[in-house]
């Protein structure tokens, strides 16, 4: 059955919502006060999170795809790809991803 647009609307905006309740009780890897966890997206089996790591200076997201959690890291600025083993198949399709949003995804971080 395919939902009606106007509802597959609302789920989606109903997900967002979710979303930003995650990302407000999500905690950082680190047990350091001074670390934040931001968890940017969340679906299915994919999400997209950002958080401070002891000794990364360069800002990046964090991928969980499938059944792997941190499956790659990726840089925003320059965007590249800096760990992981996400298949590579995905490469392009993440890189262009965080390309096209490099200005906001800078913006969570530096305000």
């Amino acid at each position: 059955m395919i939902m009606p647009i106007e509802f597959e609307r609302e789920v989606e905006d109903l997900q967002r919502q979710l979303a930003q309740v995650d990302s407000l009780t999500s905690t950082a890897p680190s047990t350091d006060p001074n670390t934040f966890g931001l968890l940017l997206f969340k679906r299915d089996n994919l999400r997209i999170k950002m958080y401070q790591e002891p000794g990364h200076n360069l800002p990046h997201i964090h991928i969980d795809y499938g059944h792997k959690n941190h499956a790659a890291s990726y840089a925003i600025n320059p965007v590249g790809r800096l760990a992981g083993a996400l298949n590579r198949k995905y490469e392009s399709t993440i890189t262009e991803w965080i390309s096209s949003r490099k200005g906001g995804l800078l913006d969570l971080i530096y305000g």
